[in-house]
């Protein structure tokens, strides 16, 4: 980031205009790029995210879903938001978001450099 300008934009999307809940959420089959899953009273003590990560988005998901260790965090419903990013970019935004979310579960690649982006929260 030079001058608090991100190295890279994306578009955070959510469905119907909200932040989609984890539990229902039901992205495009096509979609990837990366996702932050966050709890909203977690987040808003710390900022902490839950997770991070990258990858076929739908597919991701479901395994987080399904993964006792990002189910156990908070009291509340878990939340996520996920943008489109060029595959060669990822690890770094994943990077990126880590370091700015310090996620419970972290699954950034520590090698990767960091590429900034526009933050979704």
């Amino acid at each position: 980031m030079s001058d608090g300008v991100p190295d890279l934009k994306l578009d955070w999307e959510r469905c119907e205009g909200e932040w989609s809940l984890l539990t229902t959420c039901d992205p495009p089959p096509y979609a990837t790029g990366v996702y932050v899953i966050w709890e909203p009273l977690l987040f808003v003590r710390g900022r902490r995210a839950v997770c991070v990560g990258q990858g076929p988005i739908r597919a991701r998901l479901a395994e987080h879903r399904r993964d006792e260790r990002i189910g156990h965090h908070g009291t509340g419903s878990l939340l996520v938001t996920w943008a489109p990013c060029r595959p060669d970019a990822r690890a770094g935004v994943v990077r990126f978001l880590a370091a700015r979310y310090r996620p419970y579960e972290n699954q950034s690649d520590p090698r990767a450099d960091p590429v900034s982006v526009n933050l979704p929260l």
